[in-house]
């Protein structure tokens, strides 16, 4: 099985691509996903065994112990003892990947969050071949990851309101509105068809995941693991669709990046999304689109500053500097804008999450993609403001007290 389906982000994110994700972000953007991250944390002045020499890992640090299935030049992926598989992304070579090959079992000490959904944000402190005889750590790893099963636990939806259903988007009745709603909303019928397109590659291909009609978000219960499972064996490669890229399909000549020569950082957040991009069975993005997509959803540098109102204030200060227009009023980009103080050393802001709205009928219909192996999502809301409050029951997982608020974006309009 190829593994690299485990960014799957389950979904990615993100990016905090947020963190992504599409999503449960990594890091503290580990959208909706941190229950799967298998992962031990360490303890200040706890001792790892190595095959040559003992160190004391930092505290703030966790590791992973697992098989390394892939390396490339700009990440790496470990399937852990659960056969979990997690894709470390990297900008600077880590210390020790050079004595790695495909194959080794390793120890990978890290700061910040693993998900199988969305993209690693934090650092690679080492990497290093793992000795058989600390099995001691393996079994408590075990123990605790029990706890946490998935497979019978499923991930369900936080926000509960009888007030508001869903749609997976499982019959063509239900399609075939929402071709209508976005034909009257301006979108172009090839952008429309591209988008269900991948609605019903999703489908198809994880049919367990999804429920047919309308539905109470009660009713959520996504298996990431069964998910997974089936996923790979159709596409080992293709990742599937996050909420960003999700956004971008329909959006793509809505969503306008006018300068080009903005402050940068580290583009890791939108690794899995790029790659995504390249491994898509039925490629529609032309190299503009594409470049755009990076422009418009490339972290923000900014400050340590806990405070939403200074963030809010870059966040501005970036849509000006970047040229950002949205054209469309009545198909609207919402997004969540998540702060990553991963790295101290470099903070920034990131859409970890995306989606578009419409008004129709008295209510406000929210249509987004989770994360890369999570479903399509129609929801009915009856505002904006409950959209915010179901973003901000389901992606607001920050309990470090180190980041700020996350910020919404509805258009050019910050909340």
């Amino acid at each position: 099985m190829n593994k690299k389906i485990l960014m799957l982000l389950v979904i990615l994110t993100v990016s905090v691509c947020v963190i992504v994700g599409c999503s449960k972000g990594a890091s503290q953007e580990e959208f909706e996903t941190s229950e799967n991250i298998m992962q031990s944390e360490v303890m200040e002045d706890e001792q790892i065994s190595s095959e040559s020499d003992e160190d004391v890992v930092d505290e703030g640090t966790s590791e992973l112990i697992g098989k390394v299935e892939e390396i490339k030049d700009f990440m790496f992926i470990v399937t852990d003892d659960d056969n979990v598989s997690y894709a470390f992304t990297f900008e600077e070579k880590p210390e020790g990947l050079d004595k790695i090959t495909v194959g080794d079992r390793v120890l990978v000490t890290y700061t910040g969050t693993i998900s199988e959904v969305d993209p690693f944000m934090g650092k690679i402190m080492k990497i290093e071949l793992f000795s058989n005889s600390s099995e001691s750590l393996g079994e408590n790893s075990s123990d605790e990851n029990q706890s946490g099963d998935l497979r019978t636990e499923g991930i369900t939806d936080p926000y509960v309101n009888s007030e508001v259903t869903f749609s997976n988007l499982t019959s063509e009745e239900e399609q075939s509105e929402l071709r209508k709603d976005l034909e009257k909303a301006g979108i172009k019928e090839s952008y429309i068809k591209d988008y269900i397109d991948y609605v019903n590659i999703y489908n198809e291909i994880a049919p367990k995941s999804v429920l047919n009609g309308w539905n109470t978000l009660d009713k959520v219960n996504y298996d990431p693991y069964e998910i997974n499972d089936v996923w790979v064996q159709k596409y080992p490669d293709f990742v599937g669709v996050c909420c960003r890229m999700a956004v971008f399909t329909l959006l793509r000549d809505d969503i306008l990046v006018n300068n080009t020569d903005f402050p940068k950082t580290s583009m890791d957040s939108l690794a899995f999304d790029n790659y995504s991009f390249e491994m898509m069975p039925t490629k529609y993005m032309t190299d503009e689109n594409l470049k755009a997509f990076e422009n418009f959803y490339a972290p923000i540098p900014t400050s340590v500053s806990t405070d939403k109102e200074v963030q809010k204030k870059v966040l501005e200060q970036a849509l000006k500097e970047r040229g950002i227009q949205f054209k469309n009023s009545d198909l609207k980009f919402i997004g969540l804008v998540e702060h990553n103080t991963v790295d101290e050393s470099n903070p920034f802001l990131f859409i970890g999450h995306a989606g578009v709205i419409y008004e129709k009928n008295g209510s406000v219909y929210l249509l987004e993609k989770l994360a890369f192996q999570e479903p399509y999502q129609w929801i009915e809301f009856p505002s904006e403001e409950e959209i915010i409050k179901y973003f901000e029951s389901k992606y607001n997982l920050d309990t470090t007290g180190k980041m700020a608020e996350p910020i919404y974006m509805i258009n050019d309009k910050l909340f």
